[in-house]
């Protein structure tokens, strides 16, 4: 009886042991896996590859402009791997953190995306586990009509080591506080990725769109050619801190007074004491 009962105990602990082993497997897997986009599934120290694509434009492109998002804190961003694919002269802000704003324009040498073709590319390390996000979000993009693109397809691929592990995605738009209070520009960002006068999606034809449309081109062609500021949300106000350092000094007034109160009724009443005396 002892022996079948020392073998249940040493049965009982190897099995706490495999489970053990196994569940911390499990969390070590999860730590160092990053999905990105909800679709791509990718490894910490991975080095992957964001290409986006344009297709299905009616009008040959004169100009645009638009951000690219990451986070730096799961996307390491390789600052040399940018690539424009038919865009010369692009200038580009690499030293923002977590955006990046693009801007090309040259009215003489307009270029075609009728058919599919890369738009841009980068490349990033990963270096943490969990979910993340690519993003964009375009300002401007104008057809050689001199106005905003009405027809239009992105889409985007992920690679690793050469081998593609998400194909023909819809880029995800970015929602960026900062970005659609004041970069919107006449183009429109659609979800499906789709423009207005080829989406199937007529009927329901969802959109990212940010506040006064059409006011900030000139602004912004500035800050992307030189730089642009991240600043924070509202200004810091210092009444509140005010406040508390003058109720902080009453206080202390206050209490100074009654102590000093206190020790002069003391010093009255003994000097009283030593008349009585």
């Amino acid at each position: 009886m002892k022996n079948h009962l020392i073998k249940i105990i040493s049965l009982c602990f190897v099995s706490v042991l495999m489970l053990s082993f196994m569940t911390s497997m499990t969390v070590f897997a999860a730590d160092n896996e990053l999905t990105v986009n909800s679709d791509a599934k990718v490894k910490v120290g991975d080095k992957i590859k964001y290409t986006l694509y344009l297709s299905d434009t009616k009008e040959d492109i004169i100009g645009f402009e638009l951000r690219m998002f990451y986070d730096h804190n799961y996307l390491e961003l390789d600052k040399d791997s940018m690539n424009y694919g038919k865009f010369d002269g692009v200038i580009h802000n690499l030293n923002i953190e977590d955006k990046i704003p693009i801007n090309w324009t040259n009215i003489s040498t307009p270029i075609s995306f009728a058919s599919k073709a890369e738009f841009l590319s980068m490349e990033f390390k990963v270096i943490k586990g969990g979910e993340t996000e690519i993003s964009q979000f375009v300002t401007e993009m104008y057809g050689d009509d001199m106005t905003y693109l009405k027809s239009y397809k992105w889409s985007y691929d992920i690679t690793v080591n050469d081998k593609t592990i998400v194909k023909d995605q819809t880029p995800v738009i970015s929602d960026d506080k900062q970005t659609l209070e004041k970069n919107q520009g006449s183009f429109i960002n659609y979800v499906d990725g789709m423009g207005e006068e080829n989406t199937p999606n007529k009927d329901n034809h969802q959109a990212v769109v940010g506040s006064v449309p059409g006011t900030q081109i000139a602004t912004q062609y500035v800050d992307v050619t030189r730089y642009e500021n991240v600043t924070s949300n509202g200004s810091f106000n210092m009444m509140p801190i005010i406040v508390i350092v003058a109720i902080v000094v009453i206080v202390g007034a206050i209490v100074a007074i009654l102590i000093i109160k206190k020790r002069d009724d003391a010093k009255i009443s003994d000097e009283n004491d030593d008349n009585v005396l």
